[in-house]
């Protein structure tokens, strides 16, 4: 039975070779490979190599070689089209029946790929003949050569692509089933898909046009973005623009990271510090997480901070959640609002944005920042209901070590959150530092929070033990308000710092060689002291005491208010 090439391609795409041949051995990953014993003959010394990127297996010892359907044949004695049959369920594919018009289908797919990729060609001629919108913003933004070369940017006129492509022998009837031309529904008059916009374009895996993106040049050009229409060539759901470059930059040692846009892509690219991706105007679809766990372990969501990329960050962390296995994972590096990786490249260059993969969020940080961010968790009700949707979430895992090692991890988050509000409810005992009820209000706690401070900064391990504590607390100073988010930063986003670590990061967000001592400066003498004289429990002790004391007080605090007070003037 002949089945369609494009069905093959497909096929092959969407199956996890690792996945199949991890069912018979044991797998060990190696850089962008696995490595285990081979299942073909007998060894004690693994050479039996597995390529995820190019799906293909081969052994150095017996010189065993194939893809997903030849191991399948060989190990589980199957025929062509049972493991053809086995691979598409686990890809979730239904199997073609075999027409007389196969033959003719694939003609069509290799007629219009060749159609895409000398309009390919004809928009780069056209952007290198001079003069144009699309150079002129090319330049605008940086791009360089090098990299309009590489990404085969281009230049779509108004019109003349029908032309150039018919004098390659393409017919009008291809080129429309190619998606480069369509055909007018007010008067079937004839018309060119692209006209007087930036081209980039989208390729397969291994680099062969399948699509293209396409960017207005003027203001009263709509839409802003314009993509290929979907075809049995092209499904955006299942690419990614710049994936066959990513493929290199990966094996290369590169982290791969996922932006926004074709703009993003290339900056990133330009930079030489990650590679990238990107998927096409929409949300990151399962199919394409996949593909990018192909590439790499832990690839990095790089989307800007506005609540639109906040929201898409953790639509992609929720849509991951049924895909979970061990050792697969994403990470997030929030930019500013408004800031993209092509901005801050540009405005603070590739320090900026080095520094910014350095300090990436993991997936569990992500999905309880992202989902809390809904709730309001001062009140017990909403409290509820966001663990109640949390742990809702977690229901989806299918991998059972995931969904036991998450799960132990939401519920010590919660067990932490319950105890932080119990201790700000009832506060603790008062103790020497307890400041002259004399004083105004703020001034007590502006010394209650110098002394916090001071002690985490000259004791930077205890910033772990009260982690979720002082995540609660808010400073009246705004200064050490503003280094109380630092801290808590830097230890969310660097969990595994020393004391060394702690410092550098400090240093790098300008609190240079910042002492605890220092934060005590011109408070009373009797609640002046140098915290590096502390040992860590002495140190640890009398941070207890003093956050006690601060929880105590915001709590109390309200029930001082008078009844009316917030209707006096």
């Amino acid at each position: 039975m002949a089945l369609p090439q494009h069905f093959m391609d497909e096929l092959r795409r969407r199956s996890s070779l690792s996945g199949v041949i991890g069912r018979h051995v044991k797998l060990t990953k190696r850089g962008n490979r696995f490595i285990g014993l081979c299942p073909f003959h007998n060894e004690k010394t693994p050479s039996f190599h597995v390529s995820e990127d190019d799906g293909y297996y081969h052994c150095f010892g017996c010189g065993v070689s194939g893809d997903a359907i030849s191991f399948l044949r060989e190990k589980e004695g199957l025929g062509f089209m049972d493991a053809v049959r086995n691979l598409a369920d686990l890809a979730g594919m239904d199997v073609p029946q075999s027409t007389p018009q196969d033959p003719e289908v694939t003609e069509k797919r290799k007629k219009s790929l060749d159609i895409l990729d000398q309009s390919a060609r004809q928009f780069q001629s056209a952007l290198m003949a001079g003069d144009n919108p699309a150079a002129a913003y090319l330049k605008k933004r940086g791009i360089d050569q090098s990299a309009v070369e590489t990404f085969r940017l281009g230049f779509a006129p108004r019109s003349g692509l029908a032309e150039a492509l018919g004098r390659f022998g393409h017919k009008p009837d291809e080129i429309i089933e190619s998606g480069m031309m369509r055909i007018s529904d007010r008067d079937q008059s004839r018309y060119e898909m692209f006209r007087h916009r930036l081209m980039f374009p989208i390729t397969d895996n291994r680099g062969q046009v399948i699509a293209f993106g396409a960017r207005a040049l003027s203001d009263d050009q709509q839409p802003k973005y314009l993509n290929s229409a979907e075809s049995p060539i092209f499904q955006k759901k299942q690419v990614l623009y710049g994936m066959a470059l990513a493929r290199v930059a990966v094996r290369q040692g590169l982290p791969l990271v996922v932006c926004e846009g074709y703009m993003d892509v290339i900056a990133v690219h330009q930079s030489g510090l990650a590679a990238a991706v990107a998927p096409l105007g929409t949300a990151l679809t399962e199919e394409q997480i996949k593909l990018l766990w192909r590439m790499d372990d832990q690839p990095i969501l790089c989307f800007d901070g506005d609540a639109a990329g906040k929201a898409a960050a953790l639509k992609a962390l929720i849509r991951s959640i049924p895909l979970l296995e061990p050792g697969k994972t994403l990470r997030l590096a929030m930019l500013p609002p408004g800031v993209d990786p092509d901005d801050l490249i540009k405005a603070q260059g590739n320090d900026a944005f080095s520094a910014l993969l350095n300090s990436t969020v993991s997936w569990m940080d992500g999905l309880w920042d992202g989902l809390a961010a809904g709730y309001q968790l001062d009140d017990v009700s909403q409290r509820a209901a966001f663990w109640q949707d949390i742990r809702g979430h977690l229901k989806q895992i299918t991998n059972g070590q995931m969904r036991a090692s998450i799960g132990d991890e939401v519920e010590r988050r919660i067990s932490a959150m319950r105890q932080a509000v119990r201790e700000e409810r009832y506060g603790g005992r008062y103790t020497s530092l307890r400041y002259n009820s004399t004083e105004r209000p703020n001034v007590q706690q502006d010394a209650r929070s110098r002394v916090i401070m001071a002690l985490l900064i000259d004791h930077p391990s205890l910033v772990h033990d009260f982690y979720e504590q002082i995540s609660l607390l808010r400073f009246h100073d705004e200064k050490m308000e503003k280094l109380r988010q630092t801290v808590i930063n830097i230890v969310s986003i660097r969990s595994d710092l020393d004391d060394d670590g702690f410092r550098h990061h400090l240093n790098e967000y300008g609190y240079k060689n910042i002492k605890g001592v220092a934060l005590l400066k011109g408070m009373e003498a009797r609640i002046r002291f140098d915290p590096v004289s502390l040992g860590v429990e002495q140190a640890r002790l009398r941070l207890s005491e003093v956050i006690k004391l601060e929880t105590r007080q915001k709590a109390v605090k309200p029930r001082l208010k008078r009844p009316n007070s917030d209707m006096m003037g």
